[in-house]
């Protein structure tokens, strides 16, 4: 009995097209998940005060207002609730936080007391290349000032500015405190921006401290942040009262 021979079919072997005619994918893009697009957008309104102090906030409504589903919209009310941007009450609801003059003045006793400290901490460790970064900052900031480009974005460069020191600072628990009460109170630097000339004063107080954790003087540095902080008090007090 002979073997039969089986026939195999020939592979064949199929070569990629060459680099030229291949189709250049896109770059991924880093996901932003729906819960940090709903938290972004929720604190703009918060911070702006289109929702405004003590309003009611309805999860279906925001839902409907944002085009994000009412799971996401959940999961930023909660962050935004630890942030002290929000009281949610049980049985009666989700509050926006009233502005509260005693919680005004102790949000700014708190900066008065850690920012000094961070700014003397910036001006010990700073480097010549890390001072390019607020350089940039503050000519956007004299830019939108001068065009009148709106308190959002003055508040955008003031908070890059401030998170700038908090980082040069290298004191991560400092940071967290600071950035912390920069965003509970935006809502008053919202108000008190909108107010005449006071962006131009903000600005060269902002200077001053650059120019002085720039010269690397400590004593310096603390004694300008806090001359800037104070103004801050008196101008929001002034328009709170």
């Amino acid at each position: 009995m002979t073997a039969r021979k089986v026939k195999t079919r020939k592979k064949i072997r199929v070569s990629p097209p060459p680099a030229s005619r291949r189709a250049a994918r896109p770059a991924k893009q880093p996901a932003i998940s729906l819960t940090s697009k709903a938290y972004d957008a929720i604190k703009r309104r918060i911070i702006t005060t289109a929702y405004a102090p003590g309003a009611y906030l309805n999860e279906t409504a925001i839902s409907d207002e944002l085009g994000i589903g009412r799971t996401p919209v959940r999961e930023a009310i909660h962050r935004l609730a630890k942030d002290g941007l929000i009281n949610v009450i049980p049985r009666k609801g989700v509050v926006v936080r009233p502005i509260s003059f005693d919680e005004v003045v102790q949000l700014l006793d708190v900066r008065l007391i850690n920012e000094p400290v961070c700014a003397a901490q910036a001006a010990r460790r700073v480097t010549r290349a890390q001072l390019e970064v607020p350089k940039q900052i503050l000519r956007d900031a004299q830019d939108a000032i001068d065009a009148d480009n709106g308190v959002e974005e003055l508040m955008r460069l003031d908070q890059d500015f401030h998170r700038w020191i908090a980082e040069v600072a290298g004191n991560q628990l400092l940071a967290e405190i600071i950035l912390n009460m920069h965003d509970r109170a935006a809502r008053f630097w919202f108000l008190s921006l909108s107010e005449a000339d006071h962006a131009q004063r903000v600005q060269e107080e902002h200077l001053s401290i650059f120019k002085a954790i720039g010269a690397k003087d400590e004593a310096l540095a603390a004694e300008t942040t806090r001359k800037h902080i104070e103004s801050n008090r008196n101008t929001i007090l002034r328009i709170l009262m």
